[in-house]
């Protein structure tokens, strides 16, 4: 071409024009303009950034999911105390979440809790704390601490966890359902002997 730039003009000419940028969607992370620091709260936009995604990247909440509480021992099999409870995991421990309310027509004092032994060894990592005396009525929670301690048997189902709960009335007895999630750690790795150790002890 006679009249057209030299390979040099046209260098040039590419070096002047204006480089297009990538559109990007409001609200939505810009993964490869960020780079991996973004995803990996280290960016501007910090965690919160990116809709939702944060667990996906290692930037789980300190908190998990918490079921809706049951009615573990109704009233009429408590002699007017009824418990409902629901489990938790909270800042790395399992909690169970309970509640007593009083039905009955006198005063109850004296709580206390054992567990039988369960397929994860729960057990109590401190003693049963309730608002003393429950009056007729009445109703108190607490947060009851549990580690995985405990001795160890296989239930059937797996999952299901005995309670022994007394009071100056009497002791009562019920079942729980724990939910696997409470369980997991929140580093989500665990060494291989020691998975492998853990996997003999099952009985």
């Amino acid at each position: 071409d006679l009249g057209g730039p030299t390979p040099f003009q046209q260098q040039q000419l590419y070096q002047q024009m204006p480089q297009s940028q990538p559109v990007q969607t409001p609200g939505m992370p810009d993964f490869l303009g960020d780079g991996l620091d973004s995803l990996l709260g280290g960016g501007g936009g910090g965690v919160d950034a990116l809709g939702g995604l944060g667990d996906i990247f290692g930037a789980s909440s300190s908190n998990s999911y918490v079921p809706p509480a049951e009615v573990w021992l109704p009233a009429s099999k408590g002699k007017g105390l009824e418990i409902t409870g629901t489990f938790a995991r909270k800042n790395g421990q399992i909690f169970m979440e309970l509640t007593f309310t009083n039905k009955a027509m006198q005063p109850m004092t004296g709580f206390a809790a054992q567990f039988n032994k369960n397929s994860f060894g729960l057990t109590p990592a401190a003693p049963l704390q309730v608002q003393s005396p429950l009056i007729p009525n009445g109703s108190a929670s607490t947060s009851y601490q549990l580690n995985t301690t405990g001795q160890v048997q296989k239930m059937e189902p797996l999952l299901m966890m005995q309670v022994a709960i007394k009071n100056s009335i009497d002791v009562f007895y019920f079942s729980a359902t724990v939910p696997m999630h409470v369980l997991f750690t929140e580093d989500g790795e665990m060494d291989k002997k020691e998975f492998l150790a853990s996997w003999k002890e099952i009985p």
